[in-house]
């Protein structure tokens, strides 16, 4: 067996983040599921990120993803992603390997939460991204913009299959 990187999501936001993540895997008519919903840790998780200089500070931007009881969809947890947005850049996530059998064909179907505090129509400042990948990503053009972040006022549900 062979690991792969199958699943990233990426979050550019200073929300709570309502994670309940799921995975789907086929593989010749099977059907893998993973779930995490952080009741012990980040999991399998680790967090990363690309952040600018911050010459306000003389260090890089601050961020962070932790665990957080504010609000969650599945337990009593989930992750609360914050990005200084000061100097208008930067991108945090939180990764995870899944393994897959090497030569088999996969769908990978990602799930999850987002919770906001509040609706903006009009300023865009956060958007939702996904990757899905053999590779670890290093910088934001890895990713693929599929929603934004405060497109309404508490939960919404994010979903993203690739093939």
């Amino acid at each position: 067996m062979k690991i792969k990187v199958a699943g990233i999501v990426i979050l550019t936001a200073t929300i709570t983040f309502r994670a309940f993540y799921v995975w789907y895997f086929k593989h010749h008519g099977t059907t893998q599921t993973e779930r995490e919903d952080f009741e012990n840790g980040l999991g399998s998780g680790v967090v990363d990120a690309e952040v600018p200089f911050d010459p306000n500070t003389g260090g890089f931007v601050e961020w962070n993803i932790t665990r957080s009881t504010d609000v969650a969809s599945s337990g009593r947890y989930s992750l609360k992603f914050f990005i200084d947005a000061r100097q208008d850049d930067g991108t945090i996530w939180i990764e995870r390997k899944i393994a897959v059998r090497k030569g088999v064909q996969i769908q990978v179907s990602l799930s999850f939460d987002f919770y906001s505090d509040h609706e903006s129509l009009a300023n865009t400042r956060a958007v939702i991204c996904a990757y899905v990948g053999f590779q670890r990503p290093r910088t934001e053009e890895h990713f693929i913009v599929i929603g934004i972040a405060n497109e309404v006022e508490g939960c919404k549900k994010f979903n993203y299959t690739i093939a």
